[in-house]
């Protein structure tokens, strides 16, 4: 993985760098829920200059408490609204954030 993403999440966490996988969820394993989600996210997007912020569907990616990991009503709406269908799994990786940093811009996962 990226050194210097690893050292930006060992930063905002209280994770070791060796806790730090491709597959580490924000969500559901770190517990970025709600302002904590968005504040990550706006950093993030700062520190490594991400462009094209309007394809980040914050409704998506950050929801507003614990209770993002059942996602009923996210998974409804995800397969009701035509773009939004194959995001059934909104929770980023590392490995999606690395993807991002590497690319410069935001890319919604498939």
């Amino acid at each position: 993985m990226n050194q210097k993403l690893i050292e930006f999440i060992v930063d905002k966490t209280q994770l070791k760098p060796a806790d730090i996988k491709p597959e580490t969820k924000l969500a559901g394993d770190i517990g970025f829920y709600g302002l904590d989600g968005i504040l990550f996210f706006e950093e993030f997007f700062e520190k490594f200059n991400i462009q094209n912020l309007e394809e980040f569907d914050v409704t998506l990616h950050i929801s507003g408490s614990v209770d993002f990991a059942p996602r009923p009503l996210n998974w409804i709406k995800n397969v009701l609204i035509k773009d939004k269908r194959k995001y059934l799994s909104p929770d980023v990786s590392m490995g999606h954030l690395e993807k991002v940093m590497d690319s410069g811009k935001w890319i919604n996962e498939v």
